[in-house]
């Protein structure tokens, strides 16, 4: 008796397709890449400033692959975009210091909820009079030096100086792939790297709120 051979060819057919089916549901991942609430942040990287020196910076370094909610002491990651000649930005100054300096650690001093890493993504708006230089960078981070930021010499910003690392971005390669409208816009990220919240779809709500209301109870 000869075999059915359009039945045999297809089993293998349907076999194939749901291995296909299988394979994708197990290697692909579910969460979308982009910087709205619920995604993946894309890559963040570039040279960093620490305070002291340029070294290479790279947000996957400061992230948890396989993170869970049990996890009460991995790190979440606020990014800042940015421009030295951006007026908002310098006049933010003073509380971007100030959270960094609160969240950034724990204790009796500080607030009781998981650590918040802040690093400062710098861009060079096409705007006419945005030109920056590491050294403006610098300056800006630190209040030190002769450079002239958005409102004067870069030494009479608001606030402190920072503690937090700052990206040189003046390529735009950053704010591009993040798609940026403007400066400055704030993105929470969890320990995992999803958007947990960000400052353009909050308008209402300061970064210092969200935090309290997303990462106080964890």
């Amino acid at each position: 008796e000869e075999p059915d051979v359009p039945t045999d060819t297809a089993i293998k057919i349907m076999a194939l397709f749901f291995a296909s089916i299988m394979f994708l549901a197990f290697t692909t991942d579910p969460i979308a890449s982009g910087t709205k609430e619920g995604q993946r942040a894309p890559a963040l990287e570039g040279m960093g400033y620490n305070g002291t020196s340029w070294t290479s910076f790279n947000m996957d370094d400061w992230l948890v692959d396989n993170w869970s909610e049990a996890d009460t002491t991995a790190e979440w990651l606020v990014v800042e975009f940015m421009d030295t000649d951006c007026g908002f930005c310098w006049d933010a100054a003073s509380d971007m210091g100030q959270y960094a300096d609160y969240f950034s650690k724990t204790g009796a001093e500080n607030w009781d909820g998981p650590v918040i890493n802040f690093v400062a993504n710098v861009a060079e708006l096409n705007i006419q009079g945005h030109e920056s230089s590491r050294a403006e960078i610098e300056a800006f981070r630190d209040k030190t030096g002769n450079e002239n930021c958005a409102k004067g010499d870069c030494t009479n910003r608001p606030g402190n100086p920072h503690s937090f690392t700052y990206i040189d971005d003046l390529g735009l390669d950053n704010m591009d792939s993040w798609k940026v409208g403007g400066t400055p816009t704030y993105y929470l990220l969890q320990h995992d790297g999803i958007v947990a919240w960000v400052s353009s779809e909050n308008q209402n709500e300061q970064l210092s709120d969200a935090i309290f209301r997303l990462v106080g109870d964890e």
